[in-house]
């Protein structure tokens, strides 16, 4: 699940309410460039009423996270936890292929099972 830079911040947020997740990868062109979540989101539509679904109309670049800081597949589970304590989520390459997000829940879940 995914979302583009030029899409509107209404397509974002739904997109995490269907998928249950709290933040996306922003892609172009099958490449990452950002990430966008709730707290990106949030002081972006929030405020006074006054015309406040316009602002779910704003593109998701505006709102995103550009910044990123991101792991290698091949680094062990330790390279996790300063991301986590950084309040961050990983973002997992191969290469120069974007893999996938890895949350503290994903964490919690594979270690449930490989107990």
């Amino acid at each position: 699940v995914y979302v583009g830079p030029d899409e509107s911040l209404l397509n974002a947020y739904g997109r995490m309410r269907r998928s249950d997740v709290s933040q996306l990868p922003v892609l172009d062109n099958g490449k990452l460039v950002g990430i966008v979540d709730e707290s990106d989101i949030l002081p972006r539509v929030d405020g006074p009423y006054d015309g406040r679904w316009e602002r779910f109309n704003g593109p998701v670049r505006t709102a995103m996270t550009s910044n990123l800081h991101t792991l290698q597949a091949s680094q062990t589970l330790d390279a996790l936890l300063p991301v986590f304590d950084r309040n961050e989520v990983a973002i997992i390459f191969d290469g120069d292929e974007f893999v996938g997000l890895i949350t503290r829940i994903d964490l919690i879940n594979h270690l449930r099972r490989a107990r």
